[in-house]
């Protein structure tokens, strides 16, 4: 029966620690639509967008995840879905990118303290996303928007 209670307690643990991450994203994804900012950050990353054919709002959560690790890029992806209704067709291409290439600080500062290069393995990162998101990008056909809708 013990078993079963520490089960109970790691997963009710598990879910406490997302939900201490994914609410405070929703909270600045919201401050930041409301007060405009997710437009201009959306702006300023619309060339990077533009080059693997995403949609224009993908920006903040490219950035989200990059930054800050999958975790929050998916809380990212996931309010950006529901509040400005992103294709499936960029959110595939979003974690194609954040598959190699999140949370680059913190990883960089993980793997310079165990003596990796930083330099080569940042390279490596962003090289090996941009070539898988790139190539996916022009190999997934963007769908009209009428049949999106009929989804």
């Amino acid at each position: 029966m013990s078993y079963f209670l520490d089960i109970l307690i790691n997963l009710l643990s598990f879910l406490w620690n997302i939900t201490k991450v994914l609410v405070p994203i929703m909270i600045v994804i919201e401050i930041f639509k409301d007060t405009k900012l997710i437009d201009k950050i959306s702006d300023f990353f619309y060339p990077v967008t533009k080059l693997f054919t995403l949609s224009k709002i993908s920006g903040i959560s490219l950035l989200f995840g990059i930054f800050f690790g999958l975790t929050f890029g998916a809380g990212a992806i996931l309010q950006s879905v529901k509040d400005y209704n992103v294709d499936k067709r960029s959110v595939f291409l979003l974690v194609m990118f954040l598959g190699p290439c999140h949370a680059v600080f913190e990883d960089t500062f993980v793997m310079n303290a165990a003596g990796a290069s930083i330099v080569p393995l940042l390279a490596a990162r962003f090289i090996s996303a941009i070539i898988a998101t790139f190539i996916f990008s022009r190999a997934i056909k963007k769908e009209p928007i009428d049949a999106i809708d009929k989804h």
